[in-house]
């Protein structure tokens, strides 16, 4: 809501990018098992990103060419976001959507 009245194109969460992007190697993967339907993914996301502290970063530069240090934090950030999904994916195939 108030978000789209500022200018913000250039204000990504990494950690949202990174849990996505997890997301999409479990499927590719077929391993944990579970139905990739649209809204058993924005589950999967929400559980997940609610673990996950938030990573943003506002620059182009800083996104395609990151300092050591922000490509160490998002390595370990990738490990963190594996586990997380992993969880959620238990989590939303105990409880599916009827």
């Amino acid at each position: 809501m108030y978000k789209s009245m500022y200018e913000h194109d250039d204000l990504i969460n990494l950690s949202e990018e990174i849990v996505f992007e997890q997301i999409h190697q479990v499927i590719q993967d077929g391993k944990p098992a579970f139905a990739a339907t649209p809204l058993n993914i924005q589950d999967v996301a929400a559980i997940a990103l609610n673990q996950m502290p938030a990573k943003y970063v506002t620059s182009i530069l800083e996104r395609h060419n990151p300092s050591e240090e922000l490509r160490e934090e998002v390595a370990e950030l990738k490990k963190y976001a594996r586990r997380q999904v992993l969880k959620a994916i238990r989590k939303v195939n105990e409880h599916p959507h009827e």
